[in-house]
């Protein structure tokens, strides 16, 4: 056995724990002490994330104690608000995220020990473009260490890339306008092959990359269904796909008009214990049960 196979073979094992860890913990959060939503949206604003009045998207929350969002104000930052002693923190910009840059769509892996992000930072001294790319940190002694690009070709130096999401069973979902593709911007997929190693990326091809633009795709831990927005004609509007008995991805069918409710519906993300489904509805903050996608069992 190669070294490279045995890194890929403890990593598999890794992906496994994992993912029996994300089914055993069926986590019942508090939410804020928010009134948990049905079928009907309801919007997610507790007062701890009342930071500033701006426009807010990307909220991930893997684990009942931290939240992570994104808010717009001269730039795009990611705040954190922890709970402490039964408290929640007043939101702060988070460690890895830069104030000088825009940085957005954070996701966390669900041992909290990864998060990746969009940075329009420079990847390097010789970077001058600023396009979008996919960054990310690690917990080292309780903090985020410092915060790196992810390597090409998932990264390219011409275009962008946004909306990194990753399964339990090691794949990564993300999208990007480069060249090749059938749209505008189109929904990637890569095999993780371990600490920042990946396969070259793949263009997840119809019936969820069209000549429309598709982007910021979150995908269900198990695989069996992926979440994402269509922008078309400036308007964004949230879809999802889910896979049928053939293991292939079925035509995008759009949440209903209780979810698409003004030009700019996007940023999807699900609760760790996959419940609830987050989003931001024209800047504002929503969630609503996951039942509501109708997914053949």
């Amino acid at each position: 056995m190669t070294l490279s196979v045995l890194k890929r073979t403890i990593f598999s094992c890794m992906l496994m724990v994992l993912s029996n860890t994300s089914i055993a913990q069926d986590n019942d959060c508090n939410y804020f002490g928010l009134s948990r939503p049905k079928a009907v949206p309801q919007d997610f604003n507790p007062q701890p994330l009342a930071l500033k009045e701006g426009f807010k998207f990307n909220v991930e929350i893997k684990k009942c104690n931290e939240v992570y969002f994104t808010s717009i104000d001269a730039k795009e930052n990611i705040y954190v608000s922890k709970k402490q002693h039964e408290k929640w923190s007043t939101p702060k910009i988070a460690s890895f995220s830069d104030p000088n840059y825009s940085d957005a769509d954070p996701f966390l892996t669900k041992d909290g020990t990864y998060i990746y992000f969009i940075s329009e930072r420079p990847t390097g001294p010789n970077d001058k473009k600023l396009d979008w790319n996919i960054w990310y940190a690690n917990i080292k002694n309780g903090e985020w260490g410092n915060p790196k690009p992810l390597p090409e070709p998932i990264n390219s130096k011409e275009y962008d890339e946004y909306f990194f999401s990753i399964s339990a069973k090691g794949n990564a979902f993300f999208s990007s306008n480069r060249k090749g593709g059938e749209g505008s911007f189109d929904i990637y997929t890569v095999k993780v092959l371990g600490a920042n190693a990946f396969s070259n990326p793949k263009n997840v091809g119809g019936p969820l990359s069209t000549e429309k633009y598709e982007f910021d795709p979150y995908i269900s831990p198990d695989e069996r269904f992926i979440i994402f927005s269509i922008n078309e004609n400036g308007n964004s509007s949230l879809h999802y796909s889910y896979r049928d008995q053939k293991n292939n991805w079925t035509a995008p069918q759009r949440l209903g008009n209780q979810i698409n409710t003004t030009s700019q519906d996007f940023a999807p993300s699900l609760s760790g214990d996959g419940k609830f489904i987050f989003y931001s509805n024209n800047g504002r903050l929503r969630w609503v049960h996951a039942d509501i996608l109708l997914i053949p069992n």
